[in-house]
């Protein structure tokens, strides 16, 4: 009977050691915070197992991690103002294997992959709501009637709101390869990789033309917006087995990228 491949297994069932990054960005009097995709990366390498390999064996490695990811995004307005939030949030894992007497790393194909990612964009043009306004009117005592007048300028407007958050969470599985690799005592370590960004604007788009001496559009501290974003690491298990790729005519495994 031949032997059976070689095989070990790792895994975190707690929800406790997650891993979190979050941002939150809010548009200033400037109106515009953050960038899109202007990612701060939080990682963190964990020890998972160690194998021990002959010479010129591939490592197959399979790791599967559960990624939550949270996104928010509101903007609120008046007068024709315009306001844009982006939130953004990544959960990605890349595998290395240390050789324990050469002290080198090896870094698994096809390196790092993400797990689960989402891009959340809210945007919107609010006129805003009305809760009075003063108006002039001229009464006719002949006709009994009368007329009036008001623009914009001369009420109380409101801010109108629309807000939108979104959690997920999702369980994800992809395999990796370290071919022909020496022969030693592998520590394989995994790193986990959580990134998250927002941005947001709010700009005037409709204002009075220079002939009108009231002013009937937005301000430029009428908008605003706001966005945010979480994303973390659940659970997670990774197995690794020793196995031959099939040999090319020169005798290398035949591993295409």
């Amino acid at each position: 009977m031949a032997q059976s491949a070689k095989f070990t297994a790792a895994y975190n069932d707690s929800i406790d050691s997650t891993f979190v990054r979050s941002e939150a960005c809010e548009s200033t009097e400037e109106g515009i915070c953050g960038e899109t995709m202007d990612y701060d990366e939080n990682e963190v390498i964990v020890e998972m197992s160690t194998i021990k390999l002959p010479n010129a064996k591939e490592l197959m490695i399979g790791m599967s991690a559960q990624v939550a990811l949270f996104t928010s995004t509101q903007v609120k307005g008046k007068r024709g103002s315009y306001s844009k939030a982006v939130a953004t949030a990544e959960g990605g894992v890349s595998l290395h294997a240390c050789n324990q007497a050469s002290g080198v790393c090896y870094e698994a194909a096809p390196g790092y992959v993400t797990m689960d990612r989402r891009s959340q964009e809210l945007e919107a043009v609010l006129a805003g709501v009305i809760e009075e306004c003063n108006v002039d009117v001229t009464i006719d005592v002949d006709t009994e009637t009368g007329s009036g007048y008001f623009n914009l300028a001369d009420c109380v407007v409101l801010d109108e709101m629309i807000a939108l958050g979104i959690t997920t969470m999702s369980a994800n599985h992809f395999n990796f390869l370290l071919p022909n690799l020496p022969q030693g005592d592998y520590t394989i370590f995994t790193k986990f990789q959580t990134m998250a960004s927002a941005s947001a604007e709010a700009e005037c788009y409709y204002t009075s033309t220079e002939e009108q001496e009231e002013n009937l559009g937005c301000e430029a501290d009428d908008g605003n917006a706001t966005g945010q974003a979480h994303a973390y690491i659940g659970k997670w298990m990774m197995t690794a087995q020793e196995v031959r790729a099939v040999k090319d005519e020169n005798g290398e495994p035949m591993v295409i990228d």
